[in-house]
């Protein structure tokens, strides 16, 4: 028996086109985020899923929506799967955090997991909340296919704990708009990686 869970980030927002660290800001999709969704129900047509877990940030919920219509599923909202909470960083671009925090920034802008940030604190302190929402499911899901709809940085996190993986593999990844990775679990725990980021989805569209 294997746990299929498919992660899945969330579709485009105007912040991420001005790389901008969104956070807990409860930004909505942008246009193309709207149709980057609809394109990911499409895929799901054909793909049997049991439940979907979502962040109830308004960008995962947005993307969740076409997804959950078209297999008839009501989507479960859960505060596990919530992005990072970057607090007073939240908004600023890369360049402006820079300016504004100097080395506090830089430090952690290069090496994320080993040094802390304003609002959850730590990448660990963000394992922990996500681990309680993902071992609810490999106890109460097992056997089934799964979906998360989350966001770009509590995905990685979640794929290196899943994974067994260092802390700095957090910049050696990345997982685009809608894109959807596979991971199967065993009964013995062990993990298999199947897809990561697959975003066949968007190919056939001129997003301009």
């Amino acid at each position: 028996m294997r746990t299929k869970i498919y992660f899945i980030r969330h579709g485009e927002t105007v912040w991420n086109t001005e790389k901008r660290y969104q956070g807990w800001t409860d930004i909505e999709l942008s246009p193309v985020g709207l149709k980057q969704s609809e394109l990911l129900g499409e895929r799901f047509k054909n793909i049997k899923l049991d439940k979907i877990y979502v962040s109830p940030l308004k960008r995962a919920r947005q993307t969740a929506e076409p997804m959950a219509k078209v297999l008839g599923i009501e989507p479960i909202i859960s505060e596990s799967f919530k992005e990072i909470n970057f607090g007073e960083w939240e908004g600023g671009t890369v360049d402006e955090l820079k300016e504004k925090y100097g080395d506090t920034f830089i430090k952690f802008f290069e090496n994320p997991a080993f040094y802390p940030f304003p609002g959850d604190g730590s990448f660990e302190n963000v394992e922990k909340r996500m681990a309680k929402g993902l071992e609810k499911i490999l106890v109460e899901d097992k056997g089934k296919s799964i979906a998360i709809v989350s966001h770009g940085g509590l995905l990685k996190i979640l794929f290196l704990y899943i994974m067994g993986l260092p802390g700095d593999f957090y910049r050696k990844v990345w997982i685009d708009n809608t894109g959807i990775s596979l991971i199967e679990i065993f009964d013995n725990g062990k993990p298999r990686l199947r897809t990561f980021n697959d975003i066949a989805h968007l190919e056939n569209f001129n997003f301009k």
